[in-house]
């Protein structure tokens, strides 16, 4: 997954480091263009499906990515190498949440009240265990407090920042 896992860590960077502003946290992590089928339902469908395995977090992972690519290589034909996080951070969600909104005025709508953050920021899916499987994301410098403040607010262990160690480990 290492060359793969980097190169959209890369893209995804290149995407929302100039476009996320803190003050529109939730909408300017949501582009339209990106968003996944998935992403079209009610909040509660949304959480099924991501909990369903094989999973249908994989498949609005693929879709973001490559909707992401496409409008990346628009604007920059050369493409995206990844040098480093831009003083970012990834984190990673298996979504399996209580659903009880707390996460969404702390994070200024980066995450929404089912606890979903932003699919701009969402590049890899890896499948484990029972459900749909944890989906990495990565979060620009300027969303890092809202977005920590959001995920300490859940009172459920469903979302939060990847450790060097498993950074490492994705990144081969």
């Amino acid at each position: 997954m290492s060359t793969d896992f980097k190169l959209r860590l890369a893209e995804t960077i290149a995407w929302c480091g100039p476009r996320v502003v803190a003050s529109q946290a939730g909408v300017t992590t949501r582009t339209e263009a990106l968003r996944p089928p998935l992403c079209r339902h009610d909040g509660d469908t949304q959480l099924e499906l991501l909990l369903e395995p094989p999973g249908a977090g994989k498949e609005a992972v693929e879709f973001i990515v490559g909707r992401r690519r496409e409008q990346l290589l628009r604007a920059n034909p050369g493409g995206h190498s990844y040098s480093g996080l831009a003083g970012g951070r990834v984190y990673a969600t298996d979504f399996n949440t209580d659903i009880c909104g707390a996460a969404t005025a702390p994070s200024n709508g980066f995450l929404d009240d089912h606890d979903i953050p932003g699919w701009d920021t969402w590049f890899a899916h890896e499948q484990t265990g029972p459900y749909g499987g944890i989906v990495y994301g990565w979060v620009p410098p300027v969303l890092l407090e809202l977005a920590d403040e959001g995920f300490y607010v859940i009172p459920v262990q469903c979302i939060g920042w990847v450790n060097d160690a498993d950074l490492r480990r994705l990144l081969g």
